[in-house]
């Protein structure tokens, strides 16, 4: 059961970074087509810390499925917020203004017809 639980842990920062990578080629096109800066780089940046954390936590969940004594919970916790959530905060970090400064116009066409359907039947 805890191989399976390791081989599972792997593919939630995998998917993120497919993700991410997705992201990255939809942004720099549209970039291009906006003639913006190129902002999509800060992706490969949070790809970079979702990716190169995953060998370290993965050995250490196979340590623990070879039956070695675990570490402290104290320094168990220290471990997995050094290998896991912090560079994952950090690749968040990257992502989230990134998405912003591309995408943010969605948000205005998702919330404009609504609004001028509203106008509209006000007029008429």
């Amino acid at each position: 059961m805890i191989y399976l639980s390791s081989s599972l842990y792997i593919i939630g920062p995998l998917s993120v970074a497919a993700m991410l990578m997705l992201l990255m080629s939809l942004s720099r096109r549209l970039g291009e087509a906006l003639e913006m800066p190129p902002y999509y780089r800060f992706f490969g940046v949070a790809v970079l810390f979702f990716l190169l954390p995953l060998p370290v936590s993965w050995a250490l969940l196979m340590l623990k499925a070879w039956g070695l004594p675990e570490p402290d919970p104290r320094t168990g916790l220290a471990i997995k917020l050094v290998v896991a959530s912090i560079p994952m905060t950090i690749a968040i970090s990257f992502a989230l203004p990134t998405v912003a400064r591309y995408w943010s116009w969605v948000w205005g066409e998702l919330r404009g017809p609504r609004g001028e359907e509203i106008e509209d039947e006000q007029a008429g």
